[in-house]
Order: structure tokens, then C-alpha cells, then sequence
């Protein structure tokens, strides 16, 4: 409660200083004669805050035309959440994935426009693990939110079925999508074990509670069982693709095929060759505020156990001069009535969810090529 407190007082006075000083620069400017005026732009300029938008006149303390959203406080624009997702064989990522997404259920605001962008690096794996990985990013619909994924080497099968669920699908001019098919594999000992005298011995209720095994020697009833169950899991495959993204032939694209930047782009498999970083560029042009979305174990940190471990720092004016303040409260950035973000009463997520600006992200983890 006394870090709140303070907090909000800290807010009110950094909000009056800054009005009371943009007002003294303004009427000081305005008995300046014409050389006094340029000589205090450009001392001002050189000094310019870093949320303050190229091309401004600094003296008119007005953001440049043409850019409608500038005007508004930080706390009104389109916030964009950017999340990484550099998925394994069994999508171990969608535990902290699915943190991420109830944080954003939280914070996000579909009527202000709110969008989230994911960067995903995945060859696929198992069916439930990527399933569920998928799921969550149905979550973000569902919140009516716009879904933007960007693949920047590798979307293939499971990495696919969650591609396939974005609003705008991007990928970087050698980046592998498709792989949409499905394969079970394992080896079999049992000619092994017969020369050496073990006999293995299964006791099952059930017609078809053992099939292929790596143990028994496996029979033509047995493995028609397996490629029969691989196809039903293939057709719910397929019909997920499809219903995500019906513009692709799927019959022509779901062969079990992958295909680099400029020929899966023929097949539809994305909306645009470009890469991540020019995506998050485009948002920061069109004056959206961004965050990057980490979810960190309370558990696993160090400094949890001297601070929340929510911190959410917004990279608007406020976020510049309270950052280092507000990190040692461990608090957010901005308060009511700063132009700052102002996140929801959701103590569970404030404590295991940390927003942060993009630019100080840690560098990103990268996939390694294998498609599964």
C-alpha cells in the first residue's frame, strides 16, 4: 500500500513538472526574437527526449501532422505485444506461452484497437503438445484481438497448425513453411530379443489396446491399425489448416512438403515476405506503443525475491523519466492520469508476467533445423 502511495504521488509530481516546464519553455520562446528562438531550438533539440518523434518542431511542442494517434496519451494508442515462441519438439514453450496469453486477457484492449504479434520458430512435434500451442493462439482471437505471426526460419507441421491461426501471416524471404502431414516412427528389437533368448510379453484387455510396439513382431493387422489412426489425426490436421486459412488449395499443400520463402508464398502459405523487425517497424510508424510480452518464473528469479516481478515499462515520456524509479519500486511506468499504461488489478499475472520494451529484449532464442 505505501509503494502504491507513493507511486501515485510520484506520478502527479513528475506530470506537473513536466507540464509546468513544456509551459516555460513555451513562453520563453514566444519573446524571442527570430535568431534567439534557433539558437533555443536547436539547444533543445540536442537534448531531445528519446519518445519525442523525429521531425517535430521542438518549440512548437506540438507532434508533426499527419499523424493522428500522436496526440494521444500513451495509455489511448494501440498497444502491440510482441511475444517469442521458439518452439521444441513437444512445445514445451506453451507453458510460459499460455501464461503469456491469460496475462494478455488481462491487459489488452480490443477496443482501442490492441494487436499481438508473434515470432515463431518451430519444426513441429508432437500432436497434443502443438495442439495445445495452438489453442492458446485461438485464445488471442477470442479476445478479439488481432493475431499477426511472423516465422523467421522455420514453420513446419506442428510450427504450421500454429502459423496458419494468424490474422497476417509473415514470413522472412528463407523461411520453410508447410510440412503438413503426419509420421510415427520407432524401432523395432524384437528379431534382437528372439536371438538372444528374451521373450517380451504384453498382457492387454482390448482389440487394439497394442499395436506397433518395439518389442512384439509386428503383424499387417497391426501396422493397417497404425496408418489408420495416422490418417484420422492427419484429416483433423488438415481441416484445422483449412479453417484457419481457407484461401489454400490444402489438398495441393498438404503433402507432407516444404517450401522456401518465394514458393510457399505462391501456395498461399503466407501473406508477405518480409521479416520480423520490419513488421514492429511499421507498427512504431504508425505511432502504436510495444511491448514485449516474457513470461518469468517468480520461482526461478533472483530478483523476485527482492521485488515484484511484474515491471512494465512503457516507452512513452513518462516511462523515460520515471524508469529508473519505478524499476527500484518495481512497479509500473505511468500511473492514472500520466499518458502511461495502467495495468488491471490481476495479482497473479502482475507477479509471473513482465512487459517490457522491445528494445531492451534479450536476444531472441533460435530454433534449430529439424523438422519433425
Amino acid at each position: 500500500r505505501k509503494a502504491k502511495k507513493l507511486e501515485k504521488k510520484l506520478s502527479t509530481v513528475l506530470t506537473s513538472r513536466i507540464k509546468n516546464e513544456l509551459k516555460y519553455v513555451a513562453s520563453v520562446s514566444a519573446v524571442l526574437d527570430k535568431d534567439d528562438r534557433v539558437k533555443l531550438e536547436k539547444l533543445l533539440e540536442s537534448r531531445r527526449s528519446p519518445s519525442w518523434p523525429e521531425g517535430s518542431a521542438v518549440l512548437s511542442l506540438s507532434p508533426p501532422q499527419g499523424k493522428a494517434s500522436a496526440s494521444l496519451p500513451a495509455s489511448e494508442k494501440k498497444h502491440v505485444f510482441v511475444l517469442d515462441f521458439p518452439g521444441d519438439v513437444t512445445a514445451s514453450q506453451v507453458e510460459d506461452l499460455r501464461e503469456e496469453v491469460t496475462a494478455l486477457s488481462r491487459w489488452s484492449n480490443a477496443s482501442r484497437g490492441d494487436e499481438v504479434v508473434i515470432i515463431l520458430n518451430s519444426g513441429g512435434g508432437t500432436v497434443t503438445g502443438y495442439g495445445l500451442a495452438a489453442s492458446q493462439l485461438m485464445r488471442i482471437k477470442d479476445m478479439g484481438l488481432t493475431l499477426t505471426i511472423c516465422v523467421e526460419q522455420v514453420a513446419a507441421s506442428g510450427g504450421y497448425m500454429m502459423a496458419c491461426c494468424a490474422d497476417h501471416l509473415y514470413a522472412s524471404p528463407f523461411a520453410v513453411l508447410g510440412s503438413i502431414g503426419v509420421v510415427a516412427e520407432q524401432p523395432n528389437v524384437y528379431e534382437r530379443l528372439k536371438r538372444e533368448g528374451v521373450e517380451f510379453q504384453t498382457v492387454t484387455a482390448g482389440e487394439y489396446k497394442r499395436t506397433l510396439t518395439p518389442f512384439k513382431k509386428p503383424t499387417p493387422a497391426d501396422l493397417a491399425k497404425n496408418k489408420d489412426d495416422l490418417e484420422k489425426v492427419f484429416i483433423l490436421f488438415k481441416d484445422w489448416v483449412h479453417t484457419q486459412r481457407p484461401i489454400l488449395d490444402i489438398d495441393k499443400v498438404a503433402t507432407g512438403e516444404t517450401w522456401y520463402g518465394k514458393d510457399a508464398l505462391d501456395r498461399k502459405l503466407a501473406d508477405e515476405l518480409v521479416t520480423s523487425d520490419d513488421v514492429l517497424l511499421r507498427y512504431i510508424d504508425q505511432d502504436a506503443e510495444l511491448f514485449s510480452v516474457k513470461y518469468r518464473d517468480p520461482k526461478k528469479s533472483m530478483a523476485s525475491r527482492l521485488l515484484p516481478a511484474g515491471s512494465i515499462q512503457s516507452n512513452g515520456l513518462m516511462g523515460y523519466l520515471g524508469m529508473a524509479v519505478y524499476q527500484w519500486l518495481g512497479t509500473q511506468v505511468g500511473g492514472s492520469g500520466t499518458g502511461g499504461w495502467t495495468v488491471p488489478p490481476a495479482e497473479r499475472e502482475q507477479q509471473r508476467v513482465m512487459a517490457v520494451d522491445p528494445r531492451q529484449a534479450a536476444d531472441r532464442t533460435m530454433v534449430r533445423d529439424e523438422y519433425y
